[in-house]
Formats: C-alpha cells, structure tokens, sequence
C-alpha cells in the first residue's frame, strides 16, 4: 500500500528543505528533496549540497506524524517538477 509524506529537513550544509516520500508496503521508493530554488528527485544516489536523495531506511510505525500526510497527488506533482527540474539542467 503506497503513502506519502511530506517533511521539513535540513541538508548536510545546514539548508532549510523539504522533502517528499513516497514508501510502497513500508520500502522507500522515490524521494524528492527541495532546497531553495532547487528540486531534485531520487532518480540520482546523492548531491553534494544536499546528501543522499533517498535514504535506505524502511517505514517505521509512528515515524510520521498525521499532519506529514500527503495525497499521492501531492508527490505526483512534486515528483513531476523535479524531474522536470534536473532535465532542463
């Protein structure tokens, strides 16, 4: 069963983000960071800005609280702009 998230993050040179996670049957499985102007998906391992794209941790019960809750179009719209993002790049 797909859900989805949405979180306030801080990247590994002290940037305020966000990211976007999609877990299907408790397995991460895309991921989209945005960080200022920048929106990057999980279809690359890592950013030097940023850190890892997609982290290896599963699903863990009450990690997410209610309000992290996103609808899947929500993600697909996300999703759609990073991608869209890094191949104009």
């Amino acid at each position: 069963m797909p859900e989805y998230f949405k979180i306030q993050i801080e990247t590994w040179r002290y940037h305020d983000g966000t990211a976007y996670i999609e877990f299907i049957d408790g397995t991460l499985t895309r991921q989209v960071t945005h960080v200022g102007e920048r929106w990057l998906s999980s279809r690359r391992d890592h950013d030097e800005d940023v850190g890892p794209l997609l982290t290896d941790q599963p699903l863990q019960p009450g990690e997410f609280d209610e309000e992290d809750c996103i609808t899947v179009s929500e993600f697909e719209v996300a999703w759609n702009r990073a991608i869209a993002h890094e191949d104009a790049s």
